[in-house]
This record gives structure tokens, sequence and C-alpha cells, in this order.
């Protein structure tokens, strides 16, 4: 069964990364919650996770934080999903980096950051906890990603 964040998901990890409630566009932040999705079977978790990033780094929905609440959200959506992220905090954020300036296709990014993964979730964890736990472990990868950023 896939796992999906919700908007209220995206709001919240955007004032997690930036440490303040700010003003967002609805409607933006609507497609790049849609854009998780897929047509039909909505089971490909690569294709769907390019899509979500390319969406969120286009649509930028909030005042600031896009580039850190599309990582955080990209990996919750990966491990969420059975897919582990394969690179070091610094390559990853050069990688969502260069997709935010068009240097390198969303696909490109996912294939070259992630590999599906036998690690499940624990039963019972929420997607609240798993990008806790992504937040901490990836610190650096978010300080990197704030030059810029806000």
């Amino acid at each position: 069964m896939m796992r999906y964040l919700s908007v209220h998901d995206l709001v919240w990890i955007n004032t997690i990364v930036t440490g303040k409630t700010l003003v967002f566009d609805y409607e933006k932040l609507e497609a790049v919650m849609a854009a998780q999705y897929g047509y039909g079977q909505s089971n490909n978790v690569p294709l769907q996770a390019a899509s979500f990033l390319e969406t969120a780094l286009k649509k930028r929905p909030f005042a600031y934080g896009n580039l850190r609440v599309a990582f955080v959200a990209l990996v919750t959506y990966l491990n969420a999903n059975g897919y582990a992220l394969e690179v070091d905090d610094r390559r990853a954020a050069e990688i969502i980096q260069s997709v935010s300036k068009g240097e390198l296709s969303s696909s490109q990014a996912i294939a070259e950051m992630s590999s599906p993964t036998d690690q499940k979730l624990k039963p019972g964890t929420t997607l609240r906890q798993l990008v806790s736990f992504i937040c901490n472990r990836h610190a650096e990868a978010l300080k990197l990603l704030k030059e810029g950023d806000e």
C-alpha cells in the first residue's frame, strides 16, 4: 500500500524546516501534493517521486523554504514507500539544487539518489515520525539547502 503526504504534512514540514508558519499558495501546494499520485495504477514509486520533486521545485508554494521542503518530503515519500536514500547529505543537496536549476531532470535525480530497500517502516510509524527522523538524520543536507532558500 502506497503512503502519501497530505497538504497539512507539507505545511508542517515547512514549519519544521523554517521555524516559522509561512504564507503559502494553496493552489500550488495542492498541485505539489497531487504530484505524488500516478494516473491509473498508482504504484510506480520512482516515477511518482520524480513528479513530486519536479512539481515541488517548480511550483514553490511557500514564501521560502521550498528546497528544504522538497528534500524532506521527497525522502519521506521514498522511505515510506520502500526506497532508501543512497547518497550522503552533501550529494543529496547538490542533486536537489541541480534539479531546481534545471541542470538535472527529476527522474535522473531519483535514479541517482535512491534504490529499493527491503527495510520496512516499523508498524505504527507515522509519516510525521518519519519526517522528524529524516530532519534529524539529514541535518547537514538541510543546512546546505538553506542557502538560497530564504
